[in-house]
C-alpha cells in the first residue's frame, strides 16, 4: 500500500507573523554576536601588532631618533664571502646573507633613521698607513676601523682606539650574547679593552682555526669518529697522532711524498704547531692579578704541550707540512695541503673559510670538521684559537666625534646581526650548506666557536713571538727552554714597552 504524507496543518495568520519576527531577532542576535566576536578577534590582533611595531627595534636601547647621521667605517678588504654584506649592503641578490644584511639595514633607517657607509682598503701595510696618516693630519672621516687582530694591535699600540670600558655615554652591553665576551676577555690588557668582536663581524668566525677529516678514510681503517670523540671528551692530540700513523700509507716506492699516491694522516703548514699548542689551552702568555702579562711558554703544561706537537710535526712517516718541502711562499707548495682535497690524506689544519675555497667544494670526498684537539681528557675544554693576522675585531677611533651615537650604531648592528644575519650566515649557510652531507659538523662548529682563545702576546707579537713555535718546529730535537731563554729579555723588553706607552696613553 502506498504511503501517503498527512496533510500539513496552517498556522494562523498572527502566530506565523510573531514566529516570524522572533526568527529574524534571532539571526540578528547571531550575527551580532559573530560580528562582535571577529571586531574583537581583529581588535586584539591590531592591538599586538601595535604593542609589536610600538617595541623598540633593540629592546635594550630603546626608541630613539638618528636621523640624519650615518656610522662611518673604515675595513679591510679580505677577499671572503659576505665581507661587502657585513656593513654596508644596499641591494638584494637574493643569497639570504647578503638579503638579510639588506633587511637589516632597511629595519636601521626606518626605526633610527642612521645609515651605514663602509670604505674598504687593502689590508696590513696600507690599512696601518692609512689610519697612521689619517691620525697625523687630523682627517680621519671613520668612527670605527675593522681589520685583523694584529694588525689593529698595532693600531691601539699607537694610541689609535678608545678604551671601551671608559666611554661614560656608551650603549655597548659587551656582556650580552651579541658580543665575544670569552674573546674580550682574552684581549683585555691592564683592565682596558680597545677592540671587540662578536656578532657585529661575520669574519671572526671565518678566521678561526679548525681540523676538516676525511670520513672515507675514517671507514677504511675502521678508525674511531672523530666527532664521537669530541663528544666523549677523548678528542686529544695523542689520539689525533694514533689515528693519523694508522692512516698514512706508502702506496709506491717505499718513500712517502707529497706529489705521489701516497695517503698521509695529516698534512698543513708551520704555523699549525702554534695552533695545535694553543689547542692544549696554552696561551704564551697569562695575566698576573695586575692584570699584566707575564711569559708563560715556561710553564709546565705549555712545555709538554710543545714536546707532544712537536714530535708529531717532525713525523715525516704520517705528517706533511709545506714548509718541509717548499719555500712557504712556492706557488707549488700547494701540492702539499692538495693532498686532502684528492682524498689522500686524513686531516688538514685549515680555518672555517676554508670550507668556502674552490678546492675544498670541489673535491670529491666526504669531509667534516673538528675543534683542536686537547691536551688530554683532563683539559677543561677544547680550546681553538684564531688566525691573528685576519681575525676581525672593532675599533672605536679616538678621533671619533660622537661616542654617544657610534656605540648606540654598534650595538644596533651587533644585535640585528645576530638576531637576523648570523643565523642566516651560521645556521642556513655555514651548517647546512657548506657541510652537506654531515649531521655532526653542526655540533662540532657550536663547540668550536664557543671556546674561542685569542692569544694578546700574538696579537701584539712582541719579539715576533708569533714565529716562535714556527721556528722550533724545523728542529729535529729542540730545546724549547734554552730557546726561550734566549728571548726572554727581548720578549719582556718589547711586552713592558707596550705596557709603559698603553699607561702614558691611557691614563
Amino acid at each position: 500500500m502506498k504511503h501517503v504524507a498527512p496533510p500539513r496543518k496552517r498556522l494562523p495568520r498572527l502566530v506565523s507573523a510573531l514566529c516570524l519576527v522572533l526568527s529574524c531577532l534571532l539571526l540578528f542576535s547571531v550575527l551580532l554576536t559573530a560580528c562582535s566576536e571577529e571586531e574583537e578577534t581583529s581588535g586584539s590582533g591590531d592591538d599586538s601588532a601595535a604593542s609589536s611595531t610600538s617595541e623598540a627595534l633593540v629592546p635594550t636601547l630603546g626608541e630613539a631618533d638618528y636621523s640624519g647621521h650615518v656610522l662611518h667605517v673604515l675595513a679591510a678588504t679580505e677577499k671572503l664571502p659576505f665581507e661587502e654584506e657585513a656593513f654596508g649592503a644596499t641591494e638584494r641578490n637574493t643569497e639570504p646573507v647578503n638579503d638579510a644584511c639588506v633587511n637589516r639595514n632597511d629595519l636601521i633607517a626606518q626605526s633610527y633613521g642612521f645609515t651605514i657607509e663602509t670604505e674598504f682598503i687593502e689590508p696590513f701595510n696600507p690599512f696601518l698607513s692609512r689610519v697612521r696618516n689619517d691620525i697625523m693630519s687630523g682627517t680621519a672621516s671613520y668612527d670605527i676601523a675593522a681589520t685583523g687582530l694584529q694588525s689593529m694591535a698595532i693600531l691601539a699600540s699607537d694610541g689609535s682606539f678608545l678604551d671601551l670600558y671608559d666611554l661614560a655615554d656608551s650603549h655597548l652591553d659587551l656582556t650580552a650574547p651579541w658580543w665575544d665576551s670569552a674573546a674580550n676577555a682574552d684581549m683585555t690588557l691592564m683592565g682596558k679593552l680597545f677592540f671587540t668582536t662578536g656578532d657585529i663581524t661575520l669574519f671572526d668566525n671565518e678566521n678561526t682555526r679548525c681540523i676538516y677529516y676525511n670520513k672515507d678514510i675514517i671507514t677504511e681503517n675502521n678508525l674511531e669518529a672523530p666527532t664521537q670523540l669530541v663528544l666523549d671528551n677523548a678528542w686529544t692530540v695523542d689520539k689525533m697522532y694514533e689515528m693519523a700513523k694508522v692512516a698514512a700509507t706508502e702506496k709506491d716506492d717505499g718513500i712517502m711524498t707529497v706529489t705521489g699516491p701516497d695517503v698521509w694522516g695529516l698534512v698543513g703548514v708551520a704555523f699549525d704547531t702554534y695552533s695545535l699548542i694553543m689547542g692544549c689551552d696554552t696561551p704564551q702568555i697569562k695575566m698576573n692579578e695586575k692584570g699584566l702579562p707575564e711569559l708563560a711558554m715556561l710553564d709546565g703544561k705549555n712545555v709538554s704541550a710543545f714536546e707532544k706537537v712537536h714530535t708529531i710535526m717532525n713525523d715525516r712517516s704520517c705528517v706533511a707540512w709545506r714548509e718541509q718541502y717548499y719555500a712557504w711562499n712556492a706557488p707549488d707548495s700547494a701540492n702539499v695541503v692538495k693532498n686532502f682535497y684528492k682524498g689522500q690524506a686524513l686531516f688538514l689544519m685549515g680555518l672555517v673559510n676554508t670550507v668556502n675555497s674552490d678546492d675544498l667544494r670541489n673535491a670529491e670526498i666526504r669531509y667534516g670538521i673538528l675543534p683542536m684537539p686537547k691536551f688530554d681528557a683532563e683539559q677543561e675544554h677544547y680550546a681553538t684559537t684564531c688566525d691573528p693576522y685576519r681575525f676581525q675585531v672593532v675599533g672605536i677611533m679616538k678621533s671619533c666625534p660622537d661616542t654617544e651615537f657610534t656605540t648606540f650604531a654598534m650595538e644596533t648592528l651587533a644585535y640585528l646581526n645576530y638576531k637576523m644575519v648570523t643565523p642566516e650566515y651560521y645556521d642556513r649557510t655555514l651548517k647546512y650548506k657548506r657541510f652537506l652531507d654531515d649531521d655532526d659538523s653542526p655540533e662540532m662548529l657550536d663547540i668550536l666557536f664557543s671556546n674561542r682563545l685569542v692569544d694578546i702576546s700574538v696579537a701584539f707579537n712582541w719579539d715576533d713571538c708569533i714565529q716562535y713555535y714556527n721556528q722550533l718546529v724545523y728542529t729535529a730535537t729542540p730545546q724549547l727552554s734554552s730557546f726561550v731563554e734566549q728571548h726572554e729579555n727581548a720578549f719582556n723588553a718589547a711586552m713592558n714597552k707596550t705596557v709603559e706607552k698603553l699607561e702614558t696613553l691611557y691614563p
